[in-house]
This record gives structure tokens, C-alpha cells and sequence, in this order.
């Protein structure tokens, strides 16, 4: 849409960086409205935004629906809330839970040509 008001040319680099917030911006407000203010709102800033997905799973028997930002993420576990530490390790990106009684790593996406493009 941002595209069709700027003819390609002199425009298109601010076109591309407007695109880009807007696209940040709609990520949090969905973060927001699915995870809740609480437990999203720290997770978005700007650059955390810029390599933040979604990931919907299983872990440990439940459904699991995360968020992930640069450094952590927030999922909801069945029906409760969980916050996770994001690795982004050369064999692809994980998910390790906060709670220092669990070591699980959980992994979201892969590395290479078959992955999911994220990272």
C-alpha cells in the first residue's frame, strides 16, 4: 500500500523503513492482545521486534503458543503463562524455560534452506 503513494526511486528506502515499522507496530499489538500487556509488553522494543515470531507447539504434553522476541519469550502452557529464554544457536533457535527447576530446551526453528525463514 505505502508502495503505490511512492514511485520507485527516491522514496523507496523510507518506504521500506515505514513498511517495516508498521509491520513491527501490528506485531505488538497482537502480542499484546494475545499474551496480555503484562507478560508482552517487555518483550517489544524495537530491535527485539525486527526478529520476533510466533511458534505454536507442544511441550511437555500441552499446547504450547509462544511469542518470541530477541531474548525471551512468552507462551501460554494450556492455560497458563510462561516466559522462556530464546537461544539462537547454530543448529537453530530454542526456547529454555525461566523456571530454574526445569533444563528443557525446546527447539522453534531450524537452520538452512528447510527452515522457517526466521533468524
Amino acid at each position: 500500500m505505502l508502495q503505490m503513494a511512492y514511485p520507485a526511486g527516491g522514496g523507496s528506502k523510507l518506504v521500506k523503513r515505514l513498511e517495516l515499522y508498521y509491520g513491527m507496530c501490528e506485531m505488538a499489538k497482537m502480542a499484546i492482545a494475545e499474551y496480555g500487556g503484562k507478560y508482552a509488553e517487555p518483550l517489544i522494543s524495537e530491535y527485539a521486534l525486527r526478529r520476533a515470531f510466533w511458534w505454536e507447539g507442544e511441550w511437555r504434553g500441552k499446547p504450547i503458543s509462544c511469542f518470541a522476541a530477541e531474548k525471551k519469550a512468552v507462551c501460554k502452557v494450556g492455560e497458563k503463562m510462561a516466559a522462556f529464554y530464546v537461544f539462537d544457536t547454530p543448529r537453530g533457535v530454542y526456547l529454555r524455560p525461566e523456571i530454574k527447576l526445569l533444563d528443557e530446551w525446546v527447539k522453534v526453528a531450524h537452520r538452512g534452506d528447510e527452515g522457517s525463514g526466521v533468524y
